[in-house]
Parts: structure tokens; sequence; C-alpha cells
């Protein structure tokens, strides 16, 4: 993806409306692109940062971003265990049906 289109994607990220795919191109993404971490930045304070100085609340705006980028990565590692556990599991099975099968066959 480009950084246009990983832009655009930015208030999707901040509702946390992204989904698994494309959720792990944005991340990997923000890895390694300043430009877009700058315009996520910028959004996320649009958003969050407003409503915050309005309301009279303080905040430190890289350390909850930050914090909200390491949540978001956790809950995609725990996604993609949970699918690989899964995936194992259904290996497992039609391995175990295949076995049966080829027993019954003998």
């Amino acid at each position: 993806m480009d950084c246009k289109q990983i832009q655009y994607q930015i208030p999707a990220f901040l509702k946390d409306e992204l989904k698994s795919r494309d959720l792990m191109r944005f991340l990997g993404h923000m890895e390694i692109c300043e430009d877009c971490k700058e315009e996520l930045t910028i959004q996320y304070l649009s958003s969050e940062g407003i409503s915050r100085l309005e309301e009279g609340k303080t905040f430190d705006l890289d350390r909850e971003l930050k914090e909200y980028m390491e949540q978001t990565e956790r809950g995609m590692m725990r996604r993609r265990n949970c699918i690989l556990g899964f995936v194992a599991f259904e290996i497992v099975a039609i391995a175990m049906v295949a076995l049966t099968y080829i027993y019954a066959l003998l």
C-alpha cells in the first residue's frame, strides 16, 4: 500500500474499524513511514486532543498514541494466534479422519 491509501485508512484505524489484513498492512507501514506516522499523530490530535482540551483534561499525546498502537498490535497478534490454533486443530482433525478411513479399509 502506498502512503495515500494508508492515510485514507487513518480514521478507520482510530475507530478500530480496519479488517485484520488491512490492519496488519497499516501497522507495518506505520513502523517504517515517518510521514504517515506524522499524519496519524495529527489526526489523533484532532479527534482526541481537541475534545479533551475542551473538557479541560490533560493528556500525553505521544504516549497515548503509542499505547493505542501497541494495544492494537497485541490484539492483532492474539487474533492471528487464534486463527493459527484453529487451523492446526482442523489439520489434526482431518488427519484423524483420514487415518480412521485408511484403517477401516485395511
